[in-house]
C-alpha cells in the first residue's frame, strides 16, 4: 500500500507576515490575501509561474486555508503592527495540484554565497562573522523566496584554497574546491562594484547541478542584491518545479545503498517525503545495506532527479537508470550520503 506523504516539517514555507495599520475585518481580509501571495511565491518557486497563474481565483481561496494568525505590535509609538498567518500546507498543495500549477516542497538546497565587494574605499569578502546591510538584504530576500543561505567562514582553511581575487575574478576551480567543506551543492558567486553614489554593478554566477550561469544587474544596491537571489532561485525552481501544466501522475522505483541503520532509513524516508514531486511512498525492500521504494509522482521523474541532484542527501551511482526513458517503468540508483 502506498503511504501518503505528510507535510510535517515544511516550516516557514506556508507562513508570511505583512504590515497593517489596523485590525479591522476589511484590512485583515486584504492582509490574508497579501500574505497568501507571498506563500504562493515560495511554494510555486518561480516568479514567472506566479505571474502566469490565475492569481485572482487563487487569492479568493486564501481565507479558507488560514490555519493560525496573530497580530504583533512592538513597544513604542513608531513600531508598525504586523499580521502573521500560517496556511494549511495540505490545502495549499491540493489547490495547486487541482490547478496543475508547479509546487516546490521543503527539500531545498542551501545557497552558499561567495560575495566580493568593492565600494570605492575598501575591498572585502562577505563572511559569516560580518554583520553588514548587504548580508542582511541577501538573507531577507532568500527567506522571502523560501531559501536558506550560508556565508563562508573565511577562516584559514578557506584562505588557503582561494583569495579575494579568485572570487572577484569568478575562477570556478578554487571556488568550488573551497565550497566542498560546506553542506550545500549550490554556490552563488557575486561581484559588487560601486560605480559612484548609489549606482552599483553586480555580476552573479550560479554553480550547482549544471554549468555556471551568469547575469549582470546595475542600479541601486538593494535592487542588485535582490535580483541576484531572485534569478538564482528562479533557475533552481525551473529545474525542480517546472511549469508544465501537466497534472499527470507517474511512478518510479528508487534503490538507495548504504542504508545501514534505522536512523539512516528514517532520514531517507523523511527526505524522500519532502521532495515536492513525491505524493506517496511504498517501501518495496529493506536489506542490511539498502532500501527500495516505489514513489508515486506528480509529473515525470526528470524533476525528481533534478531535486536530488541539487541536494546533498543522495549521490547517483553509475548502474541502473531509466529502463524506459519517459515511461513509468524506471529504477533510479543512489547511495545515501553521511
Amino acid at each position: 500500500m502506498l503511504l501518503p506523504v505528510q507535510a510535517a516539517g515544511a516550516g516557514g514555507l506556508y507562513e508570511a507576515q505583512v504590515t497593517v495599520s489596523s485590525q479591522s475585518p476589511e484590512e485583515q481580509s486584504a492582509a490574508v490575501k497579501e500574505a497568501f501571495q507571498k506563500v504562493l511565491l515560495k511554494v510555486m518557486g518561480h516568479r514567472h509561474a506566479l505571474a502566469e497563474a490565475p492569481l485572482t481565483s487563487l487569492l479568493e481561496e486564501a481565507h479558507k486555508l488560514v490555519q493560525q494568525f496573530r497580530y504583533d505590535t512592538p513597544e513604542g509609538e513608531n513600531g508598525a503592527t504586523t499580521f502573521w498567518v500560517r496556511f494549511d500546507s495540505r490545502g495549499v498543495k491540493q489547490l495547486l495540484r487541482q490547478r496543475g500549477l508547479p509546487m516546490w516542497g521543503r527539500a531545498r538546497p542551501t545557497l552558499l554565497l561567495w560575495v566580493a565587494v568593492e565600494d570605492g574605499s575598501q575591498r572585502y569578502l562577505l563572511d559569516a562573522s560580518i554583520a553588514s546591510p548587504i548580508a542582511e538584504i541577501l538573507q531577507s530576500q532568500a527567506e522571502r523566496r523560501g531559501m536558506t543561505v550560508l556565508f563562508p567562514l573565511w577562516d584559514l582553511e578557506d584562505q588557503s584554497q582561494l583569495s579575494f581575487t579568485d572570487v572577484w575574478g569568478n575562477f570556478p576551480e578554487p571556488i568550488l574546491a573551497a565550497s566542498n567543506r560546506y553542506p550545500t551543492s549550490v554556490q552563488l558567486v557575486g561581484r559588487l562594484l560601486r560605480q559612484g553614489g548609489e549606482d552599483w554593478q553586480a555580476r552573479w554566477t550560479l554553480y550547482g547541478a549544471e554549468q555556471g550561469r551568469s547575469w549582470r544587474v546595475e542600479g541601486e544596491l538593494e535592487q542588485a542584491l535582490r535580483a541576484g537571489i531572485d534569478e538564482a532561485v528562479d533557475v533552481i525552481a525551473a529545474r525542480i518545479a517546472p511549469v508544465t501544466g501537466n497534472n499527470s501522475q507517474s511512478s518510479v522505483q528508487i534503490r538507495v545503498t548504504e542504508v545501514i541503520s534505522f536512523m539512516d532509513y528514517a532520514r531517507l524516508f523523511s527526505y524522500l517525503s519532502g521532495l515536492s514531486q513525491v505524493t506517496a511512498i511504498q517501501p518495496v525492500q529493506l536489506s542490511r545495506t539498502e532500501a527500495k521504494f516505489r514513489l508515486k509522482l506528480q509529473g515525470g521523474a526528470e524533476a525528481l532527479a533534478a531535486s536530488i541532484q541539487f541536494g546533498r542527501s543522495l549521490a547517483q551511482v553509475a548502474e541502473g537508470g531509466a529502463t524506459e526513458p519517459g515511461g513509468t517503468n524506471r529504477e533510479l540508483n543512489y547511495r545515501l550520503l553521511p
